[in-house]
């Protein structure tokens, strides 16, 4: 890695993104830290960059105490240290926006990664912080709540719709609070609103489908299935194939698909499967449809239906 960061590489290539925002003053992360007397602790910053978010803990009376690191330093009061390499340690508390690069990112831009399990560093550098410290707060991709990581000791998931959080990345963010111990269950938040616990949301998940075959991307399938939102509104949804016939099928399609399932009543299938994803999305609130950049017109994340999910869906309707 450190071939890596010596370079004088942009911030995509670092997987640096300076924090701008203060997500921290949001009720359920001022709940958490309350909890934990965050104030009389002294935090560690293990990728500061210009130390943005202990500025923005300070701003708000909550640390009196700190240290920050940094690989590339941009602020007087950050040491320079490769934390990847040599985490500090002896610290209770981390609170932490770590580097984002995907691993098949660093293998196209030839760039190098640590030898790791994880399929982005950012999940690499939230393993090291878990590991070293009791209570963790990170600043990392909204996506990271699908990837089911670390989910003992994950207490509260906040996602953030505030597009100041960062001024170079519209991707979506959530800040992911961690306990020292395992945790009952995780409290899941928009911004401030309290959207439900994760457990009692998990249960309006169709069921995984064990059946018979459902085939993406085949092109003669007879199902439709556009997995995203338009920059207006809700729109993930099944349709006829003829709907989506411009769009040529691939292996790599992931937006416009279509699928063979054995299905033959089709408009009849549309409808029920339409029903289904509506009251899915009212029921928990988009939480298992991935966001992706952009807001809607409504203020909400566009989302992306997985296609694991669509085949559960799909496995509701066959054979009924």
């Amino acid at each position: 890695m450190d071939k890596v960061v010596e370079k004088d590489l942009t911030k995509r290539t670092k997987g640096q993104y300076y924090t701008l925002g203060n997500p921290f003053s949001l009720a359920p992360f001022i709940d958490w830290a309350n909890s934990i007397g965050l104030s009389n602790r002294k935090i560690l910053e293990p990728f500061a960059g210009a130390n943005h978010i202990i500025r923005s803990l300070q701003s708000i009376g909550m640390c009196n105490y700190s240290d920050s690191f940094d690989i590339a330093p941009a602020d007087v009061d950050v040491v320079h240290r490769n934390t990847i390499i040599s985490f500090p340690k002896g610290y209770d508390v981390c609170i932490t926006n770590p580097p984002w690069l995907a691993k098949n990112s660093a293998t196209r831009l030839k760039l190098s990664f640590p030898d790791s399990q994880y399929d982005d560093l950012y999940k690499h550098c939230l393993c090291l912080c878990l590991r070293h410290c009791d209570y963790v707060a990170a600043l990392i991709p909204a996506s990271f709540l699908h990837s089911n990581l670390f989910r003992r000791r994950l207490s509260r998931y906040i996602l953030l719709h505030s597009e100041s959080i960062f001024n170079d990345t519209d991707n979506p963010v959530c800040l992911a609070l961690f306990d020292k111990d395992d945790v009952q269950d995780t409290c899941i938040y928009y911004d401030n609103r309290f959207v439900g616990n994760l457990s009692l949301l998990e249960t309006h998940l169709p069921i995984p489908w064990k059946g018979c075959k459902i085939t993406f991307n085949d092109p003669l399938g007879k199902l439709g299935l556009i997995t995203f939102d338009n920059t207006r509104e809700p729109s993930i949804r099944f349709c006829r194939v003829e709907e989506i016939h411009q769009y040529p099928v691939k292996d790599s399609s992931r937006y416009f698909v279509r699928i063979e399932c054995g299905i033959e009543n089709i408009p009849a299938v549309v409808s029920t499967l339409n029903g289904k994803i509506n009251a899915f999305r009212n029921e928990t609130c988009d939480l298992f449809l991935t966001p992706f950049k952009g807001i809607r017109k409504d203020g909400f994340y566009r989302r992306r239906m997985s296609f694991e999910l669509a085949r559960r869906f799909v496995g509701t309707v066959i054979d009924n």
